[in-house]
């Protein structure tokens, strides 16, 4: 008796001890969920490298892997786990699936694994986690939660609209000194904002207005603050909204404010008069917001923010289905289509020169990247969504949750309506995800009696229990590896963000080394480290160092070069930037030019509109011809030059600097005539290039004089250049130093002709662009001198002496114009 007596109790203890087990870990699943929807909004460091949607999209991965680790422990204390069937079952199976093929036969399997680097909400691992979420919130959501998860929304977008007004008013509330804080809005970018603000602005509307039919047991008082809260979060968006109308499309905020009115006027969501003045009051704002267009009432200075126009992504969205029709490039490799489909037409544009890796509009990037298969699936996808969504409206028993139903599809459609237009970050995808997957569980929820559960029960057999258990190690192992990479992965950017700020190059490689040895997938952390060792290596040869340093940290730079072209061959920035590296170690290295030159040629397959690198292998063979000593020699490889000049003006006809390459071309071969002329050409579409007007003034002075030994030489063979980058055209142009031979000044006075005319107001234009423009002022005197302008010449050593602070220099000038200045 005593023994069956304890084995009944221990039998009562289980289920008692299992009850309060499942308890916490559905309090644990329930808060999860919350703190994802009132996190995601406004969190943000500002510590990584990759930005603040990085930020949001490893949050969302913790988050995720915690609830689903609650769930599947749940199932184990219970014995049995209950999945609901849902109509979106079969289609989010097929789109996992078919981007997972996508992914295996992807141009890079790295980016579409895990996003490229700056996009990682386009990767398969974030379509993954935003599957678990989808189960995870389906499976866990009843009516009372629904509200939480509502409320903890609506508090975190009122929290970020008000914080973001008062960044845009430069009101700083944040009292420690964060990097983001003063540089940053929680989405992450202006336009995002915006879009942001207008998507999330019906659900604060019907927030405001729906308080008693959405909590009817909340107290008069209470409801009346929380009214008033609301209410100036409303009043903040507008605001918001308004001092952003540059980037604040009017139109898809009417539609989301519309499609609340029409509910409301319908009374298929009932609205006393009183509470139906806020969505009118709104619905007006917006119309009178759209008819004053971007008016500005305060000029804040925003930062302009670029994309790729919609036509320019159907042409290559088409163009990339030819050659991938079925999957696409891969999830994540939108970068690759743009430089290979590109049209040539870009180049005409003043964006010619930016690599965009993203459409405007998600349609066209999914067809691009996943083919046709990954987007009709998507396709499917969100219209049984919208469905789903749209019959819980109309059909469903009215309930507490139908407003927030009404205010989450309005949403959902603005969210859509912007992906479809425009080019949106990561912080908006994320925020698209999940306002999606929160309105189809909430339909879902209103009409859960329509849709059967799968009971997988595993106390009936010991096999299904067998089975549990390997699904809760499984599930916790792959939660571990997921946990720890994404920790890694924060780590890493991290380190790439202080390696951005650090003041030196050495600051910069320490802290990179430790960014490659978190991540060493990241082809971004060794273009950086490769262009650090690079410029140690250059300050290390102006400062004379030892040649085997020197060396030491040139074969560092091309090795890190190579990684990252080898983690991501087929991106042509990578193959450019290795290039390039290799382009300034033909200083010190022999070889170096025949790999950048072969290297460019890749890039050529990869991008073939892109004009730089026939302009890039022109400067190679005139580097080969400045470096040859045999006459026929330099004229064949200067001929080669001008065929890649050629080439490159065949893709951008106002290229100033293939102009300016082929004048120095043909100024190598003697011919001055065709020189000027195509210097002409530069300075005709360079207007505000002071080095090209400097050699135009130049050339036309050397024709003009009539004694050929006091001709200008052109002074720094490419070679020899220190070259610099020129934002304007993408390539580099050459650092001119100072030529004051005295030998040059030698002959006989000469009178002015055309083209002495001509150099001389180049060169005075010059001077009045830059009065301190030293080649300018020497080159004045010197052709006054010739000319017998003695007076002028004078003023313009004197001048000349007042910039030139070398002793060396200035004393050489003084004794060349010696007979002047007497």
């Amino acid at each position: 008796m005593t023994e069956a007596k304890t084995n009944e109790e221990s039998s009562k203890k289980v289920p008692a001890l299992s009850s309060k087990s499942s308890s916490g870990l559905d309090f644990i699943i329930s808060g999860v969920i919350a703190l994802i929807f009132f996190l995601c909004p406004i969190f943000f460091t500002g510590l990584v490298a990759q930005g603040l949607g990085f930020e949001k999209m490893i949050l969302l991965y913790f988050l995720v892997l915690v609830g689903v680790v609650a769930w599947v422990t749940k199932g184990v204390i219970l014995g049995e786990l209950n999945l609901k069937r849902t109509p979106l079952d079969i289609p989010i199976i097929t789109t996992l699936v078919l981007f997972g093929i996508s992914t295996i036969l992807s141009i890079s399997v790295k980016d579409s694994l895990i996003g490229s680097y700056g996009s990682s909400a386009k990767g398969f691992a974030a379509v993954f986690i935003f599957v678990l979420f989808y189960y995870l919130v389906v499976n866990n959501l009843n009516l009372k939660r629904v509200k939480s998860v509502f409320w903890a929304f609506v508090f975190s977008s009122i929290l970020l609209v008000v914080y973001s007004l008062l960044q845009l008013m430069q009101i700083y509330i944040i009292p420690f000194d964060l990097v983001a804080a003063r540089s940053f809005n929680p989405i992450g970018s202006v336009s995002g904002l915006a879009i942001y603000i207008v998507s999330i602005l019906p659900i604060l509307v019907v927030a405001a207005t729906q308080i008693k039919s959405i909590s009817p047991k909340m107290k008069s008082p209470l409801a009346l603050v929380l009214k008033v809260f609301i209410g100036i979060g409303v009043l903040a968006s507008l605001a918001v909204l308004m001092l952003l109308s540059g980037f604040t499309f009017w139109p898809i905020s009417i539609v989301g404010m519309v499609i609340v009115l029409m509910f409301f006027l319908s009374k298929i969501i009932k609205i006393s008069s009183n509470n139906l003045i806020i969505p009118l009051g709104v619905f007006l704002a917006l119309i009178i917001f759209l008819v004053l267009g971007n008016f500005n009432f305060i000029n804040l200075q925003l930062p302009s923010e670029v994309s790729l126009s919609r036509g320019a992504s159907w042409d290559i969205a088409k163009d990339a289905l030819k050659d991938n029709p079925l999957f696409g490039s891969g999830p994540s490799t939108f970068y690759y289509n743009f430089s290979k489909f590109k049209s040539g037409d870009f180049n005409d544009s003043v964006l010619w020169n930016v690599r965009f890796d993203s459409a405007s509009g998600a349609l066209f990037e999914f067809l691009a990247t996943v083919g046709i298969l990954g987007t009709v699936s998507v396709i499917i996808l969100v219209l049984i969504s919208f469905s789903v969504t749209f019959l819980a409206l109309i059909k469903t028993k009215k309930s507490e949750v139908h407003s927030i139903l009404l205010a989450l599809f309005a949403s959902m459609i603005s969210f859509l309506l912007f992906s479809l237009l425009f080019a949106v970050n990561n912080s908006v995808i994320l925020m698209t995800a999940i306002i999606f997957i929160l309105g189809i569980s909430v339909s879902l929820v209103l009409q859960q009696d329509r849709f059967a559960i799968l009971n997988l029960s595993f106390r009936a057999s010991p096999k299904y229990a067998l089975a549990l258990a390997a699904i809760f190690l499984c599930v916790s192992a792959g939660v571990v590896i997921m946990f720890t990479m994404g920790l890694k992965m924060y780590l890493a950017d991290v380190y790439a963000k202080q390696a951005i700020v650090a003041p030196k190059s050495e600051e910069k490689i320490e802290k990179l080394e430790k960014a490659v040895e978190l991540a060493p997938y990241q082809d971004a952390y060794y273009l950086n480290l490769a262009n650090n060792y690079m410029a140690i290596a250059n300050q290390g040869a102006l400062a004379g160092k030892d040649q085997t340093e020197i060396g030491a940290n040139l074969s560092q730079a091309i090795e890190n070069g190579k990684k990252a072209v080898n983690l991501s061959e087929n991106r042509a920035g990578n193959n450019e930037a290795l290039a390039l590296i290799y382009e300034n170690a033909s200083f010190y290295t022999r070889g170096a030019l025949e790999w950048s030159e072969q290297l460019y040629a890749k890039v050529k397959t990869l991008d073939p509109k892109n004009p730089v690198p026939d302009l890039r292998m022109a400067l190679i063979n005139m580097a080969r011809a400045n470096a040859e000593t045999d006459t026929e020699e330099q004229k064949y490889y200067i001929g080669e030059a001008v065929k890649k000049y050629d080439d490159s003006i065949k893709l951008k006809g106002d290229l100033a600097a293939a102009y300016y390459g082929k004048a120095i071309a043909h100024e190598k071969l003697g011919e001055n005539d065709d020189a000027i002329e195509q210097l002409k050409r530069a300075n005709l579409v360079s207007r505000n290039n002071l080095d090209y007007r400097f050699e135009l003034g130049r050339l036309y002075f050397n024709r003009g004089v009539s004694q050929p030994n006091i001709a200008q030489d052109d002074f720094a063979e490419i070679s020899k250049n220190d070259l610099k980058p020129d934002v304007n055209q993408g390539t580099s142009t050459p650092e001119r130093p100072l030529s004051v031979s005295p030998d040059q000044a030698t002959g006989n006075v000469v009178a002015k002709n055309a083209d002495m005319d001509a150099a001389e107001q180049l060169f005075l234009s010059i001077v009045a662009a830059n009065p301190n423009h030293a080649n300018a002022l020497y080159s004045l005197a010197v052709l006054y001198q010739k000319t017998g302008q003695n007076d002028n010449a004078l003023k313009a050593i004197n001048r000349l002496l007042t910039v030139v602070k070398d002793a060396k220099t200035t004393e050489a000038i003084k004794a060349q114009f010696s007979g002047i200045l007497q």
